[in-house]
């Protein structure tokens, strides 16, 4: 992969966006689509006996019979420290067993990357392999299937994405100000106050003056700028303007965002176009990976496929969302399962407690008997 280097100027706009909903859907025809696996089918809980199970795909496997010390389930791996202290990750139904974790030893899983970090190296672990990023890291960020990372010792600031690991800026005398990674995108500010955007190889120069805010997801940047305080969005490569007055809120997801105009309109930007949901504020709002679901009017509601879809007429207890669903326990206490347009009942009896992991929905009944919900059985 090579790197290439623009420069955008905010004045040099191509599309805008106007509060009426232009749509922008030329932009969808772009090469620079990526292509993602599915990740799902990876849940993980110790048992009664403090035995360490693995859920992957409608399988339960027993990796370890003492009570580890903590594990994060990604799309399609297992990361844990064990009873020991090692750290090993589980990935296509074989363990790979990695180091011995330390009181310098952080990790974080994801949809795609498991990044751990020891003192001061730097792994990444992809499709059953290992390898060093950086042997003198003191700040890493880490999205679904990007990495990004500084290093102190070359003034680099670094990315590992699609397998290959890169300096994208360097003679950096400090560790960016500000940075937001997102599932495939990472935006910046650097020592300088530049705002960049690093996106399918390519680093884009966006502006020379820190904005407000940014938020990054999949495919997209939202953020207002400094000098003129206009809103507006990085989408697939292309930038855009979406509003000249700030909006008072905003959340970006996979390709799609939700935010509250200037006029307290509710508005949703998805497949290249932007619409009005509501013509005032909801209750509540939120977004990730695929979904926007909101609040309005007592209702609980989500916005997906072009669509407002109604979840329940009655706001629930609680709920947990991941990137295709919602999990939910209704006004009686029975826990339900929206995904991907359908409301799925996971158990008539009252649970005790419950996760959800991208598309599986894991659950307690009573004090030791745990049950799995993934797709469309419950295990």
């Amino acid at each position: 992969m090579n790197l290439k280097i623009r420069k955008q100027e905010i004045g040099n706009r191509k599309w805008n966006f106007s509060v009426t909903s232009i749509s922008i859907a030329v932009l969808i025809f772009l090469s620079l689509i990526p292509i993602f696996s599915k990740a799902q089918g990876i849940a993980a809980y110790s048992d009664y006996r403090d035995a360490f199970i693995v859920f992957d795909r409608g399988v339960f496997q027993q990796l370890e019979y003492m009570k580890v010390r903590n594990f994060k389930p990604g799309g399609n791996t297992l990361a844990y420290v064990d009873n020991t202290g090692e750290f090993q990750i589980y990935y296509n139904g074989r363990k790979y067993h990695q180091l011995y974790s330390t009181d310098m030893f952080s990790y974080f899983n994801t949809n795609y990357l498991v990044a751990y970090k020891v003192a001061q190296v730097l792994y990444v672990f992809e499709k059953g392999k290992s390898q060093v990023v950086s042997y003198y890291c003191n700040e890493y960020y880490v999205g679904d299937s990007i990495m990004a990372y500084y290093d102190e010792t070359s003034y680099n600031l670094g990315v590992y994405y699609n397998g290959v690991n890169m300096p994208i800026e360097s003679s950096l005398l400090s560790s960016p100000k500000t940075v937001r990674v997102g599932s495939n995108v990472l935006a910046y500010v650097n020592q300088s106050g530049y705002f960049k955007i690093f996106y399918h190889g390519e680093l884009t120069q966006v502006d020379e003056t820190t904005p407000v805010s940014f938020e990054s997801g999949r495919d997209i940047v939202a953020y207002v700028d400094g000098y003129q305080k206009y809103f507006h969005l990085f989408y697939k490569g292309q930038l855009a303007q979406v509003d000249v007055n700030l909006p008072e809120s905003y959340k970006v997801g996979f390709g799609n965002m939700a935010y509250i105009d200037y006029d307290g309109n509710f508005r949703v930007f998805s497949n290249g176009a932007t619409r009005r949901l509501i013509s005032q504020r909801p209750d509540f709002f939120e977004v990730k990976g695929n979904m926007i679901i909101y609040g309005y009017n007592s209702e609980f509601r989500a916005f997906s496929n072009g669509e407002s879809h109604l979840i329940d007429d009655i706001m629930p207890k609680e709920y947990k969302l991941s990137n295709d669903g919602v999990a939910y326990l209704d006004i009686n206490g029975i826990l339900k399962f929206y995904y991907k347009g359908t409301v799925n009942l996971i158990s008539h009896e009252a649970v005790t407690k419950y996760f959800i992991y991208n598309d599986v929905v894991l659950y307690l009944l009573g004090t030791n008997t745990w049950k799995v919900w993934w797709n469309g059985t419950s295990y």
